[in-house]
């Protein structure tokens, strides 16, 4: 029985803002390796905040199933977004994925990570920080 062969993750940044250009071959990642947020509100907690995450992914299949999550670091808490379908025209070509994560609630500053989930397996996370 053959093993089943992991995708390839190529690229997933947090970032402020994303802009593809009109050629669709190159995108602007505003912002990219986004760790902490800072929040401007008063109180400033619980607070919505949102970001973009760009994923670049290869996969031997046609299609896959990637999802986001946030888990807070002190409780291990996580809140799962909904899964996002990532077709693939030929494997050697990876996918491009622009999500925004809009209008997160965070309840209160500290470190969370956002984490990449792909056909239900952990793949990979990026810390990100509040800050008050």
């Amino acid at each position: 029985m053959a093993k089943k062969r992991k995708p390839v993750l190529k690229a997933f940044v947090l970032c402020n803002d994303i802009r593809q250009h009109t050629d669709k071959t190159r995108v602007d990642l505003f912002g990219a390796g986004l760790s902490v947020i800072r929040s401007v509100l008063t109180p400033p907690f619980p607070c919505k905040q949102s970001f973009w995450v760009y994923l670049l992914v290869n996969d031997e299949k046609e299609e896959g199933r990637a999802r986001l999550a946030i888990m807070r670091a002190d409780s291990g808490i996580r809140y799962f977004f909904p899964e996002i379908s990532i077709k693939y025209q030929d494997p050697i070509i990876p996918a491009k994925k622009a999500i925004r994560v809009f209008n997160v609630v965070f309840p209160q500053k500290g470190v969370y990570f956002v984490e990449l989930w792909y056909d239900g397996e952990w793949l990979l996370d990026n810390r990100l920080e509040l800050e008050g």
